[in-house]
């Protein structure tokens, strides 16, 4: 729980209101990437000296990455792994959530157990809106299950849950249900929770958000890695 308070007070000093709140690209493809390292850049905080480690991220088709945008190199877990000078292990999953099932035919405990990280560093596993029509209970014992799951493949790895987010400022109330789950969850399993949507990450999201309504842009991932990467940077203070 140490930990915890630590990452929050940390980005309580640091983050800004962000214009708007996103949501999942269903369209989006599966990726798994391999290594990506660079300087980071010069913020606020300063950068561990040594090299940061592994940086493991589970999502669905917000981290994968799609035609509309997010492919590549303009992949925010790619920005963020590069601005921290850290090794990106992806595994993101098209429709994919802690209950719904991905294209693949696997949840986040799925992706978990066939892609475990074990010297991640920092384990981020972020959303998801797939999960809106889930039952509130399962989402809850799922996120448990897949921090636990985490733990017991990294048990060095500082967890970072991030919420669902949604592509305007108004997110519909299956979303908020889905959203108090994960972070009840969260919190009862002791890591820093980070909030998309009370953040107001694509309240506004011109530009950010592709034309079918879902899909973040290039901008869009561009914007989410300055959201991301200090949450990021805190955890990795975490392990100094």
């Amino acid at each position: 729980m140490l930990v915890v308070a630590n990452v929050v007070l940390f980005l309580l000093t640091r983050e800004r209101d962000a214009g708007a709140s996103v949501g999942e690209a269903d369209t989006q493809m599966s990726v798994s990437t391999g290594a990506v390292t660079s300087a980071p850049p010069t913020p606020a905080s300063a950068a561990p000296t040594s090299a940061p480690g592994v940086l493991a991220v589970y999502g669905d088709g917000y981290a994968a990455g799609n035609e509309e945008g997010g492919l590549g190199a303009a992949g925010w877990p790619v920005l963020v792994a590069a601005r921290t000078g850290m090794t990106l292990s992806l595994h993101a999953v098209p429709q994919a959530g802690y209950v719904s099932v991905g294209s693949t035919g696997q949840d986040y405990a799925g992706l978990v157990e066939t892609a475990p990280v074990p010297d991640a560093a920092v384990t981020l596993v972020v959303g998801s809106r797939n999960d809106r029509s889930a039952d509130a209970a399962e989402v809850l014992a799922q996120v448990q299950q897949v921090v636990n799951d985490v733990r017991a493949a990294a048990p060095s790895t500082i967890v970072v849950v991030v919420g669902p987010v949604w592509s305007d400022g108004e997110p519909p109330a299956d979303v908020l249900d889905d959203r108090d789950a994960v972070k009840t969850a969260a919190t009862a399993a002791g890591v820093a929770f980070v909030d998309p949507i009370a953040r107001n990450w694509f309240a506004q999201p011109t530009g950010l958000i592709s034309s079918d309504g879902v899909s973040p842009t290039d901008a869009g991932h561009a914007h989410l890695a300055d959201l991301i990467t200090p949450w990021v940077t805190a955890a990795l203070s975490q392990q100094q």
